[in-house]
C-alpha cells in the first residue's frame, strides 16, 4: 500500500511538471512579493516539508501558523506577467495529507457581469485543469483555487509544484478575466 501511494505521488509530480512548461521557478525568482519567514517550526510535518521546499529554492513567504480551523497557515506573493499581486494562501489540514491553495479574489466585478463571467470562469476551467475559478456572487468576486492530496513524506515536491500551477494559471487567467473587473 505504501508503495502504491509513492508510486501514485510521482506521477502526480510528474504529470505535474509535463502540464504546464511556463514555470515561475524556470522565469525567475525575483517575481515572488518580498514576504518573509517568521520563526518556529510549522505545526504539521507536511507544512514543514513544503517550507524547506521553499527555502532551497529561496522564495520568501510568510508562516502564519494556524488559522481557527487548525489548518497551518503560509502565505506567497507573487508579481504575475499580467497580475500585479498573485496573493496565494495555502491551508495544510491537521490530516497532514492534504492542503489547499487559495487566490481569494482574482477579480471583482459588477453584478450585472455576472453572466458573463459564468461564462468566462467556464472558459477558464476548460483550458485550465488544474486550478478551478469560482465565481461568488456573494461579494462578485472571482477565485482560483487547487486542492491538493499527498503522502506526507513527497508533501515539499508536490506543493511546490501546485504553487507554480496556481500561480501561473492564475496569472493566465486574470489577463482573460479583466476586462470584467470593476
Amino acid at each position: 500500500m505504501k508503495t502504491s501511494k509513492r508510486i501514485l505521488s510521482i506521477l502526480v509530480v510528474l504529470l505535474l511538471c509535463l502540464s504546464f512548461s511556463g514555470s515561475a521557478f524556470a522565469s525567475g525568482l525575483s517575481k515572488f512579493r518580498d514576504t518573509q519567514r517568521t520563526t518556529g517550526q510549522a505545526t504539521y510535518a507536511s507544512t514543514q516539508s513544503f517550507l524547506d521546499a521553499m527555502d532551497a529554492e529561496e522564495i520568501r513567504y510568510t508562516y502564519h501558523g494556524l488559522d481557527s480551523d487548525k489548518d497551518d497557515w503560509v502565505e506567497v506573493i507573487y508579481s504575475g506577467d499580467y497580475c500585479d499581486e498573485i496573493d496565494i494562501d495555502i491551508y495544510f489540514s491537521s490530516a497532514a495529507d492534504r492542503a489547499s491553495f487559495r487566490f481569494w479574489k482574482v477579480i471583482e466585478f459588477d453584478e450585472a457581469d455576472y453572466a458573463d463571467i459564468l461564462f468566462a470562469v467556464n472558459q477558464l476551467n476548460y483550458d485550465y485543469k488544474w486550478v478551478k475559478f469560482v465565481a461568488d456572487s456573494s461579494d462578485n468576486s472571482v477565485s482560483a483555487e487547487i486542492d491538493v492530496l499527498f503522502p506526507s513524506d513527497d508533501a515539499g515536491a508536490i506543493c511546490l509544484e501546485s504553487l507554480d500551477q496556481i500561480v501561473n494559471i492564475a496569472d493566465l487567467g486574470y489577463s482573460e478575466l479583466k476586462a470584467y473587473i470593476k
